[in-house]
């Protein structure tokens, strides 16, 4: 209880702290941002190490046996599209990386929800604290952190017509996602329409139907939620 309450209060702190400093004193960061090619290999570093950590020691713990288990390879629960992308990053095409960017950005507010309100959920349950859970909590932070430092370098054109872009791109990735579940009975993104579904180890509903339907209409409001907080604190950053 005391290690989620901890990281909670942490998460949170340097979370407001980074969005207040980028709004009211974005001369502190202004020689970080003549860096950006450096600190986005940092944040991605950061990131990925930690969720390559969460999934090693979910292998450890459990080995291989379970195809669908959340945190094991080839499934990578774990924000299971950034996990797959993050290694091709410095491989993509200067148009397509733009679009890439764009895509972290919307997810922004999407991975700072995640950490907070799992480690809600897991007070309220009073489940037992695990350094894997710690190692995902900071992945999530950095990967926020990184989606609004992308708009604060302007590594992206943002704007309304892109963002729809990046939104449908994803919906198209959670649907192929669904279509090979259905083909090979796994359960990547816990969508699974054969009874194997879960929405990030969470079981909302008992009809997977009806589970992979919530699952989309999350994934869109969260990234169009994104898009107007982004343009919010970029708003708020111009006044």
């Amino acid at each position: 209880m005391v290690g989620y309450i901890i990281t909670l209060v942490t998460i949170i702190l340097v979370y407001i702290s980074y969005i207040l400093l980028y709004i009211f004193k974005p001369q502190y960061l202004a020689g970080v941002n003549k860096r950006y090619t450096t600190v986005n290999v940092v944040f991605l570093l950061i990131t990925y190490t930690c969720y390559v950590g969460v999934v090693v020691i979910a292998l450890v713990k459990n080995g291989l046996h379970d195809w669908n288990f959340q945190n094991t390879l080839p499934t990578a629960n774990v924000s299971p599209f950034m996990f797959a992308t993050l290694p091709v990053y410095f491989l993509l095409p200067k148009k397509v990386k733009v679009y890439y960017l764009h895509i972290i950005a919307l997810l922004s507010v999407g991975m700072i929800l995640s950490p907070v309100l799992g480690i809600a959920f897991n007070i309220y349950r009073h489940y037992s604290f695990h350094f894997s859970f710690l190692l995902d909590y900071v992945a999530h932070l950095s990967l926020s952190m990184w989606g609004v430092y992308i708009l604060m370098t302007k590594q992206i054109n943002f704007n309304s017509k892109r963002s729809l872009i990046c939104i449908g791109f994803m919906g198209g990735v959670a649907l192929m996602m669904l279509v090979l579940n259905l083909i090979f009975d796994t359960s990547f993104f816990g969508l699974n329409l054969r009874g194997k579904h879960n929405i990030y180890n969470v079981r909302i509903v008992e009809n997977s139907f009806a589970s992979c339907l919530i699952y989309f209409i999350g994934l869109f409001v969260i990234m169009i939620i994104g898009h107007f907080y982004l343009k919010l604190i970029n708003k708020e950053k111009t006044h």
